[in-house]
């Protein structure tokens, strides 16, 4: 009956399997090379056979390199065997590790299990008696010569390591403290396959094994003559080669496992437990000497006790796969010797590495933008790529990576800190005020993209280069400001409502939530509609007079007659009544009070319709000048004093208003006279004391592209095209009875064949007539789909232009609330479509006389 227990490294085993007296064991262990012929391991049926029992039924393996044991305290025999990267169905395994082979490649992973598999091997010729070795075939593997060689020199290496782990256990023999080791461990020889020869001379060819093996192992300085100096030792006068039988049928393997219960019969003349029962014996009386020569010393064997070979064997054991001990000589020895690809790799792409960097180092600037970083990276890793060999390649792409990013931050970074536009900084990395919480060593810079674009002032007279903007305030008044100097600065200016503040302490107002009106989200059409119907601008129902279709073409040389067109006698007959348009009421130029308005805080964005009452922006985005008499507008001429219109698209279009004016003269309260104009309805006849006339203003819609080129619009979406004689056919009804987008495609002559650029409204010109009229303006811009808000100027009421000049309205560069910055869009197909100046920007009304 057999008393025994099965183990595995690391797990820790019970105390009670040790009996009352410790016995001294003998360990010995298998190892070697295994195939997929016999249905268990050979490693595992040599410790059944020598048992006669399956004392381990299963092949299953969990883990690339594992070792187990068997422990038999009634013989002293203690069994390990290595299940490692060198046995076949080991291989097999390897499929399931498909995700970690692709990652990192069959050598790279493959180096890391004969690593681990050769700290197993190792570690089992340091703790055994006796190392069985099986061969796959019936021929010795020359492969093991190399093997050995390795272990030998590596073992030499870790040899003061090891004593220092063995120090830690009590009770440790003091020789094998000494010698790091049992004992030169006795190496036997296992073949799993018999060649074929006849019975009688077996026995013949085993000894013929033997000495072609013991040659080759000297030969080779494998063995010497001091066995202690040697990783391992042949015996001299005993078998140490065993081939393995033929396969006995069922009867045959019953009654020898009958006899062997029973203690009767003979052993069979071939049998492994006779073969390995000798060395065994042999080491449990007397030890092993297998030293050769006359001036020998003894050789030191170490039986030790089973308590104390656990302890140390556990501790040796983590002492072999600690990730820590990978730093020591011996280890790093070990990988180099077994790695032999991935010490060519490395080689080979450590002598690539600098021509990489070189490569990422060329022709580069004094700073520049992490995009044209990553391409020079991508470059020096193409080279790196290219030249490298071998699993090493993607550890060097990482080092190129980060040596490439260090170069990059030591200094040649740039800002990229993107403009309103969206266009980055490329001044080297800094900051733009010197009280900034950022590293103090940054120089103190303003952020500049260089890119330029090619502006007009408010008035449109002159054309300036404008940097990119990185502020709004800088987009929208800054640079007009600047410009203003030297052209339209003396000309007449209407001032918006700003914030004007009571002392030097004042700041910004609190806008969290205050704007984000989702009323105006959900209702976006009703304010719509409601806008439309509050327009100041006639509306083509209510006056048909004004459709396109009873529109007539002028083109009058004179315009002090074009202005103004009296109805007396018979031409006042030849107006039709149904086509008179009614202005009513007195209205005075729209004044602002002051004191409805915050004076400590400020509106950090643009006015909207959202905008919370009673805190004004600190800067106009808008402006409103007036260039003098509106004879500077010739209809035949065109905007002559215009730089950078496109050619035929410098003219204004005319707008005509029939309207009747009653002169009704009353006695009011305040004693004034007061005149009202109003429309007679249809199939009215004029009375007595009515006055009859055509209102004719020129309207101008001007877009304007970041290259300079500006453009009239003819109607919405359209951009006017004159004939050559300078004759315009178009009106400007379409445009004041619509919506007008905001952002056009511009027909610049340099796009052909590339992406066109946008050009956006930024001036509405006006030509006011010389009659008893006001024309009046009230824009209202969304610059982007709703719930983007309506933008206004900030005024109660519409401002009223004085009569017989020429206005130009200048709109904001881009748009601000308290969530975003509006620019234009970046896809050129909605472009149209994209914002909006709403209907009814422009309207008439009476001039008031005293």
């Amino acid at each position: 009956m057999l008393y025994g227990n099965k183990f595995r490294f690391p797990d820790k085993i019970d105390d009670r399997i040790f009996p009352t007296v410790d016995p001294n064991v003998t360990v010995v262990s298998f190892i070697g090379k295994t195939n997929l012929v016999n249905q268990l391991p050979t490693k595992i049926s040599c410790i059944n056979d020598y048992f006669k029992h399956p004392i381990f039924h299963s092949s299953k393996i969990n883990d690339e390199s594992s070792i187990e044991g068997y422990f038999c305290s009634k013989k002293k025999i203690l069994f390990l065997y290595c299940y490692n990267i060198y046995d076949t169905n080991t291989l097999v395994m390897l499929d399931k590790h498909e995700d970690t082979l692709f990652e990192k490649g069959f050598l790279h992973y493959f180096s890391n299990l004969r690593d681990t598999s050769t700290r197993h091997l190792l570690f089992l010729f340091l703790v055994s008696h006796i190392c069985v070795v099986t061969n796959a075939s019936s021929s010795f593997d020359l492969n093991y010569i190399q093997l050995f060689k390795t272990l030998d020199s590596v073992r030499t290496k870790l040899q003061g390591s090891v004593a220092e782990v063995l120090k830690t256990v009590p009770g440790l023999p003091k020789d094998w403290l000494t010698l790091g080791r049992l004992c030169s461990p006795r190496v036997l020889f296992y073949f799993e396959q018999r060649p074929p020869v006849l019975d009688e001379n077996l026995k013949s060819l085993q000894h013929l094994m033997e000495d072609q093996i013991y040659r080759l192992l000297r030969k080779c300085r494998v063995i010497t003559n001091v066995c202690t100096n040697s990783l391992f030792a042949i015996p001299s006068n005993q078998e140490f080669v065993f081939f393995k039988p033929k396969q006995q049928d069922r009867f045959t393997f019953l009654l020898e496992l009958l006899n062997d219960t029973f203690e009767i019969g003979n052993e069979s003349p071939n049998d492994f437990r006779e073969f390995l029962s000798q060395h065994i014996t042999l080491a449990q009386t007397e030890g092993f000497s297998d030293n050769v020569g006359r001036h020998v010393g003894p050789s030191i064997f170490v039986l030790p006790p089973a308590r104390v070979w656990f302890d140390a064997a556990f501790k040796l054991f983590d002492f072999f796969t600690n990730s820590t001990a990978n730093g020591l000589k011996g280890f790093q020895l070990l990988r180099s010797i077994l790695d032999v690809e991935g010490q060519f790799s490395e080689a080979r792409c450590l002598k690539v590495l600098p021509l990489a960097l070189a490569a990422y180092q060329e022709n580069l600037p004094s700073h520049y933008s992490s995009q044209y970083h990553e391409n020079k990276k991508t470059q020096a890793k193409a080279l790196l790529s290219s030249h490298g060999r071998g699993p090493a390649v993607q550890k060097f792409l990482g080092r190129l990576d980060t040596e490439c990013d260090r170069f990059w931050r030591n200094g040649r970074r740039m800002c990229e800190f993107p403009s309103i536009i969206g266009n980055p900084c490329i001044q080297p990395v800094h900051r733009v005020h010197a009280e900034e919480s950022s590293d103090s060593k940054l120089p103190v810079l303003p952020h500049m993209s260089g890119v330029r674009y090619v502006s007009a002032c408010s008035c449109g007279r002159r054309q300036a280069n404008r940097e990119d903007p990185y502020d709004v305030e800088y987009a929208n008044s800054g640079f007009y400001r600047l410009i203003e100097e030297e052209c339209c600065g003396r000309l007449r200016h209407v001032t918006f409502p700003i914030f004007k503040p009571s002392s030097d302490h004042f700041e910004p107002a609190n806008l969290k939530g205050a704007s984000k009106s989702m009323h105006f989200a959900r209702d976006v059409e009703k304010l719509i509609t409601g806008t439309e119907d509050l327009s100041l601008g006639p509306d083509e129902n209510e006056f048909p007079a004004l459709s396109v279709d009873h529109l007539s073409q002028v083109a009058a040389d004179d315009h002090e007659e074009s202005q103004t067109s009296l109805g007396k006698g018979e031409a006042a007959e030849a107006i039709d009544e149904d086509n008179l348009m009614e202005i009513a009421g007195t209205h005075e130029l729209p004044a602002v009070s002051t004191r409805d308005f915050s004076t400590t805080e400020y509106l950090p964005c643009m006015l909207h319709v959202n905008s919370p009452s009673g805190i004004l922006p600190r800067y106009s985005s808008w402006s409103l000048v007036c260039l003098g008499s509106s004879s500077l507008y010739s209809h035949n001429a065109g905007l002559s004093d215009q730089p950078g219109f496109l050619a035929g698209s410098g003219f204004l279009l005319p707008w005509d208003i029939p309207v009747r004016l009653h002169h009704n003269e009353s006695n009011g309260l305040d004693g004034r006279r007061t005149h009202n104009l109003g429309y007679s309805g249809k199939g009215k006849r004029v009375k007595q004391g009515q006055h009859e006339f055509t209102v004719k203003i020129f309207i101008g819609v001007e877009y304007e592209c970041p290259r300079g080129h500006r453009f009239m619009s003819s109607s919405p979406g359209r951009i006017l095209k004159a004939t050559g004689a300078g004759l315009v056919k178009d009106s400007a009804q379409l445009i004041t009875q619509n919506d007008v987008p905001l952002y056009l495609p511009c027909p610049c002559p340099y796009n052909r064949g590339g992406k066109a650029l946008i050009a956006q409204l930024m001036r509405l010109h006006v030509v006011t007539p010389k009659a008893a009229v006001h024309v009046t303006v009230d824009p209202k811009v969304r610059p982007a789909p709703p719930p983007c808000p309506e933008f206004v100027t900030g005024f109660t009421e519409p401002i009223q232009l004085s009569p017989s000049s020429y206005w130009i309205l200048r709109f904001p560069y881009v748009y601000e609330d308290e969530n975003q910055i509006y620019t234009h869009p970046k896809e050129n197909a909605r472009a149209a479509q994209h914002g909006y100046l709403l209907k009814g920007t422009c309207g008439v009304m009476e001039f008031a006389n005293e």
